[in-house]
């Protein structure tokens, strides 16, 4: 299980940034203290020749865990919204306290229904008028109407002569149209044919000379337009058949079924006075319809004054929440008596408290480590306790970090959390530390001990009374710890502070030590990485110092160490500060530390000022 006994509470994320940067940074160094004493007491290591034996720790073999930590809020896995079901805005007359747990069916919310009370025993009167015209209108329906005798033969007549008329039309007009289309089709296959033959005929005399070029363009013409013809005559063919047949077809027939049809409304008309009854009726019917469904209408919005809890749970008011905040709310109101809800107005949110889960922020250079299934414990500053939990999914998209930080990337993670979380409420704040990796039986020196000049990163061994700079080839690292791959033997002890003025032997690179540490020396003389070379970046981690950084008055030839004496005013050459604090992205309110061994780059503002980038030494 992860150990989040070395995280420190913070206060709001919103206010006292400072202050908290500077509580953190305190905290920190006492821990790393701390670890490099417990350090020196299992490794069992001499003194060093010179200064605290607290300051000298050896290389040895160890395995450690690779670890993220970042921070956010708790949140049930599981909540119902309770808004307002009112079509209409309203005041709150009673409300349950903010906090408080309920049971299902326990009222929640009242609203004022005053007016809706009103309403509903004016539409009761309205709806027993209605009922009264609707059997005044039953009794006129029996009333019977004698019959048209003129209209039913009106109707008949005209039923016998569209039926004439489709029978003229089937048996006279499309006969006639289907032979003068034949004959058209006929003619122009024929002329059509001709002209071909005598196109073909002139093309051989003009090409004896026996034809001029004229009359075989004459003919050309002609041809072109037997064509023409060919196709107007196929297309008129065509569009007949397949348009102007079917409408014509379909307007006679349907002259036909109109004329049917209406003399069954001639029949259905012949009781005039019951045709009048009949929409007297229907009205009646259809008012009675509607004044009854607005009276159960009234009587479902009365009953929606009232908002009962759905299941057992917490109350949240949803103005707690940023996404309740309506336009009445963004100035930090509440819910209270008196406060007036709009239509449709988130007021309660029911988290089911049994279930509930982390939603913290990680770096985007992280999204594609972090892995459903993944180990992580939580540290719940309000209930100062540590959670056992795991990954549960990683956001789809990435989070600005607003105005404070626009180039921010951050992706929410959520983790379930296991054990007993019935004292956890949402919004809670929370820091999480998820296990990405561990390594194993590695050689490894304490992460305050490495430091960085150019592309070669180093450490200081112990010398006689002074230290010298030996390149190191590093693997994987954690808060703690780093990966020694070459440059280093078990058991070797090294410098985990900054050298004071005086303390290091100035000198040329060991060009042995580098080639043993993996690095080369270029034409010029400068250390280089072959790793860099092949389009890999190198750069200082976040927090590691950089010796010889642009603009550092202790700069020398390229890769060459400080010589004593170099520095400004005549002091000794110091290296950047190592303090061992976990990088948080140079803004005090930033809301993640990174991976302990995602990485490393150096900070931009840093390296254009010359000054050593804040936090960790590697």
């Amino acid at each position: 299980m992860l150990d989040l006994g070395s995280v420190t509470k913070r206060p709001s994320r919103r206010g006292m940034a400072w202050l908290r940067v500077g509580f953190v940074l305190v905290v920190a160094i006492l821990a790393i203290a701390g670890t490099v004493v417990l350090w020196r007491a299992s490794a069992g290591a001499p003194p060093a020749d010179r200064g605290d034996s607290a300051d000298i720790a050896p290389a040895r073999l160890a395995s450690f865990d690779i670890t993220t930590t970042a921070t956010g809020e708790l949140e049930a896995r599981n909540q119902i919204e309770l808004r307002s079901r009112l079509e209409r805005t309203s005041t709150i007359l009673e409300i349950v306290p903010e906090g408080t747990r309920v049971k299902a069916g326990d009222v929640l919310v009242r609203l004022n229904a005053d007016d809706i009370q009103t309403q509903i025993e004016e539409d009761v009167s309205r709806v027993e008028a209605a009922r009264a015209d609707l059997v005044n209108a039953e009794n006129a329906f029996a009333i019977q109407v004698s019959e048209n005798e003129s209209k039913l033969r009106k109707a008949g007549l005209n039923i016998e002569l569209a039926t004439l008329a489709l029978d003229q039309w089937l048996k006279g007009e499309v006969e006639q149209k289907r032979k003068d289309l034949e004959l058209q089709l006929e003619n122009t296959k024929k002329e059509l044919e001709r002209l071909e033959n005598k196109h073909a005929n002139s093309l051989n005399l003009f090409r004896r000379e026996f034809l001029s070029k004229n009359e075989l363009d004459l003919d050309e013409i002609s041809l072109r337009k037997a064509r023409a013809d060919r196709e107007k005559a196929l297309l008129a063919n065509e569009t007949y058949w397949e348009y102007q047949y079917p409408k014509d077809e379909k307007t006679r027939r349907s002259d036909v079924a109109e004329a049917q049809a209406e003399l069954q409304r001639v029949e259905k008309t012949n009781e005039s006075q019951l045709a009048q009854r009949q929409a007297q009726l229907n009205n009646a019917q259809t008012q009675l319809a509607s004044r009854e469904n607005r009276l159960a209408r009234l009587r479902a919005q009365f009953d929606a004054a009232v908002l009962r809890a759905p299941t057992d749970g917490l109350i949240v008011y949803s103005t707690s929440t940023d996404r309740g905040r309506g336009p009445m709310m963004s100035q930090g109101g509440t819910l209270q008596v008196g406060t007036q809800v709009q239509p449709n107005q988130a007021m309660i949110i029911l988290p089911d408290t049994t279930e509930m889960r982390a939603a913290v922020r990680v770096h985007e250079s992280l999204a594609g480590r972090i892995k459903p299934g993944q180990p992580a414990a939580v540290r719940v500053e309000a209930a100062n306790t540590v959670f056992q939990g795991v990954v549960e999914s990683i956001g789809v998209l990435a989070e600005t970090g607003g105005w404070r930080d626009p180039n921010l990337r951050e992706y929410t993670v959520r983790i379930s959390l296991a054990g007993d979380v019935q004292a956890l409420k949402p919004s809670m704040q929370c820091e999480a530390q998820i296990l990405l990796g561990r390594v194993e039986s590695a050689l490894v020196v304490p992460v305050q001990a490495v430091f960085m000049d150019g592309a070669v990163r180093f450490v200081y061994k112990p010398r006689g009374s002074r230290f010298v700079r030996v390149p190191v080839r590093l693997g994987r690292r954690s808060d703690l710890f780093a990966q020694v791959l070459k440059g280093l033997g078990e058991g070797e002890r090294v410098l985990v502070r900054q050298p004071q003025p005086g303390e290091v032997i100035a000198g040329e690179w060991d060009r042995a030590a580098l080639t043993l540490a993996g690095y080369q020396v270029n034409d010029e003389g400068r250390p280089t990485d072959p790793e860099a070379e092949a389009g890999l970046r190198v750069t200082a981690p976040p927090g590691m110092p950089v010796e010889g950084a642009p603009g550092d008055p202790r700069n020398g030839p390229p890769g060459t160490r400080p010589r004593e004496g170099s520095g400004t005013n005549g002091q000794d050459a110091r290296p950047g500060r190592s303090d061992g604090m976990s990088e948080r992205g140079g803004n005090p309110e930033h809301r993640r530390r990174p991976a302990q061994d995602e990485p490393a780059s150096t900070d931009n503002d840093a390296r254009t000022r010359g000054e050593p980038a804040p936090g960790k030494s590697t």
